[in-house]
């Protein structure tokens, strides 16, 4: 029986991640929930705002209006997506197992205080995280177009993932987030 539906698991994580790579453009996708109430106009406007300035990079919002750890888990596991916005506790969750790009050589630290704390780093050839301490994250509340779009929640970090299809262009649009 035990068999059976680690079976039906296996098939369903399959269906999962070919259904989340089919139809999508190549571009940097951010995936972003929250435990509170959402502006969707702002993320909108957001959204509006980055692929005007930044037309090649095709930024695109993937939002979750209701928050829930499992959509969370298969966002990070098989969702292919370049950055997430999820609450500062469930970014330090995950981190530990080093799923996330250190930005320490982007951003100055001094001005992410929020957003730099210990966590898991991959190192190369190592299938194990290692802690340490790095600016890992960039506080929404601190993001200049959030800042313009009225919409600032607390406790929230913008993070890239090491899983990222292209993690060069995920790290430029976290700048222009940053920058407005």
């Amino acid at each position: 029986m035990k068999r059976k539906k680690i079976g039906v698991w296996l098939v369903l994580i399959a269906a999962i991640m070919l259904v989340a790579g089919c139809g999508k453009e190549e571009g940097v996708t951010i995936f972003m929930s929250d435990k509170g109430s959402s502006s969707r106009e702002g993320i909108d406007v957001i959204q509006e705002k980055l692929n005007t300035e930044v037309p090649d990079l095709k930024a695109e919002f993937n939002y979750s209006p209701l928050f829930d750890l499992q959509k969370v888990l298969v966002e990070y596991a098989a969702g292919g997506n370049s950055i997430v916005i999820l609450p500062t506790d469930n970014i330090e969750i995950y981190g530990k197992d080093g799923a996330h790009v250190v930005l320490d050589e982007y951003f100055d630290k001094a001005d992410y205080p929020d957003g730099v704390f210990e966590s898991g780093v991959l190192k190369d050839g190592e299938s194990d995280a290692v802690l340490e301490e790095h600016l890992f994250g960039i506080p929404v509340k601190d993001m200049k177009m959030f800042q313009d779009a009225g919409y600032t929640p607390e406790d929230m970090l913008a993070c890239v993932l090491v899983n990222a299809p292209d993690k060069e262009a995920a790290i430029k649009v976290l700048q222009k987030l940053t920058e407005g």
